[in-house]
């Protein structure tokens, strides 16, 4: 997508990469394609072919001409072109004088074959398909094309066909905490946490145990369609999530800083009326701040806090697709600090895996009851006199499972190409250099 590509490139021009010296430098880098944000503005090739082509009043198709030639130019002399997939098939690419030494597809099980091959056929001599088959899958409408394993990536393909995976099992993203249940429940505790990942994971708001860095809040909401919509909508859960966002900016100024948190859910209509709402009682600007998607629109991304809106609320109905496992794979390790989860436990936790993590937040005691009104369950929870051994939970019900045949998978998120609103910016790292050599072409 255009906003996980944005991050990559932003990381990369904050960062910088290491040479074979072990030293930092800044790649000369072009970002291709529509929507870029502004926080890498700068690589984007409007930007470039801007600076290359001073406006004037000469004729409008010698002016395109200029551009044109431009474009060209720019991508000849990048060593690094950022590009989707889907753009990469645009014109410009074949008129290059260049080929690429090496293609690197990020998410690359999430995405079709055809849409794989098409960077490729501007030259490769190496590629690296980079992807998770435990989390989301290429995403396919048509039930006739999946019958015919269209839905498969390439990356699935191969490893299908026994050809050797490398599994990179050392996370550096999210707090062990975030990471344990994860880890147990979708790679049979195969992950491991890189060696300052504690340290650079920490935060000030630990001291609540409600504010991470794993904790589930148990909203005994109600969900609802909208009329004329597929999708389903939890308004107690959107006002929950935008209490902890307005007491998480109060307590820690840190968090008031545009792009930190972000507010997920597998619903659409959820993400609407989150959007909404933030709109309304922050204000556009702040709002405009604080991510909010769907999963299949947020995964390969991450933020420093993130909080999760489960939706589903009804005793007498199933849980549709929020019972697929790869969809709460991605859901459950977006936040690099906190992880936040808003849902009934007593309705989710009657599907398998969502069971085992209602048990698993008991045990580690993070599962908390979050009543109305949330800013005094906020003010009880954070007090310095309460007590997590206090929580008495009803095990009614625990082992109960329904079969769910109820299928909402109309209301997935396939617009992989489309931009989320909302800031994303990753931290800038320090010690940035401004040395390059040329070493290859990506």
């Amino acid at each position: 997508s255009n906003s996980a590509l944005d991050e990559i490139v932003h990381r990369i021009i904050t960062a910088g990469l290491t040479d074979a010296k072990g030293e930092t430098y800044i790649p000369s880098i072009v970002r291709v394609g529509v929507n870029a944000h502004h926080s890498i503005s700068s690589v984007s090739m409007d930007s470039l072919v801007a600076l290359r082509v001073e406006s004037s009043d000469r004729a409008k198709g010698k002016r395109r001409l200029e551009k044109d030639r431009a474009r060209i130019a720019i991508l000849d002399e990048s060593s690094i072109v950022a590009s989707t997939l889907a753009f990469s098939g645009c014109s410009m690419f074949s008129r290059m004088t260049r080929t690429f030494d090496v293609v690197v597809v990020d998410e690359a099980a999430q995405a079709v074959e055809p849409s794989t091959m098409v960077p490729l056929c501007h030259g490769c001599q190496q590629l690296f398909l980079v992807g998770d088959p435990i989390q989301l899958p290429a995403t396919v409408l048509s039930d006739r094309a999946k019958d015919h394993g269209y839905d498969h990536s390439l990356f699935k393909r191969f490893q299908t066909a026994g050809y050797p995976v490398s599994v990179l099992n050392v996370q550096y993203r999210m707090h062990p905490a975030i990471r344990s249940f994860p880890s147990r429940e979708f790679y049979d505790e195969g992950l491991e946490d890189g060696p300052n990942v504690v340290a650079d994971t920490e935060r000030p708001w630990h001291k609540h145990a409600c504010y991470g860095p794993f904790a589930w809040l148990d909203v005994r909401g109600k969900e609802f369609t909208p009329e004329g919509s597929g999708s389903k909508a939890n308004r107690d859960e959107a006002e929950a999530a935008l209490a902890l966002v307005k007491d998480l900016m109060v307590r820690f100024t840190e968090l008031r800083e545009p792009g930190l948190m972000a507010v997920i859910s597998p619903y659409k209509e959820q993400v609407r009326l989150v959007k909404s709402l933030f709109r309304d009682k922050l204000g556009a600007e702040i709002a405009q701040g604080i991510d909010v998607n769907t999963i299949d629109g947020f995964q390969g991304r991450e933020k420093l806090v993130a909080i999760f809106s489960g939706v589903r609320a009804d005793d007498k109905k199933g849980i549709g697709f929020v019972r697929d496992e790869r969809r709460m794979n991605v859901g459950l390790t977006r936040g690099r600090s906190t992880m936040i989860v808003l849902g009934s436990a007593r309705v989710l936790r009657k599907a398998g895996p969502w069971r085992r993590l209602v048990r698993d937040a008991k045990a580690r005691r993070a599962l908390f009851p979050f009543t109305r009104p949330f800013d005094k369950s906020i003010a009880r929870l954070t007090s310095d006199t309460y007590k997590v051994e206090d929580e008495v939970y009803s095990e009614e019900g625990e082992d109960e499972e329904w079969e769910d045949d109820e299928d909402d998978e109309q209301d997935v998120d396939y617009g992989a190409e489309s931009e989320p609103e909302g800031d994303w910016i990753p931290r800038a790292e320090p010690g940035m250099s401004d040395d390059y050599s040329d070493s290859g072409r990506a």
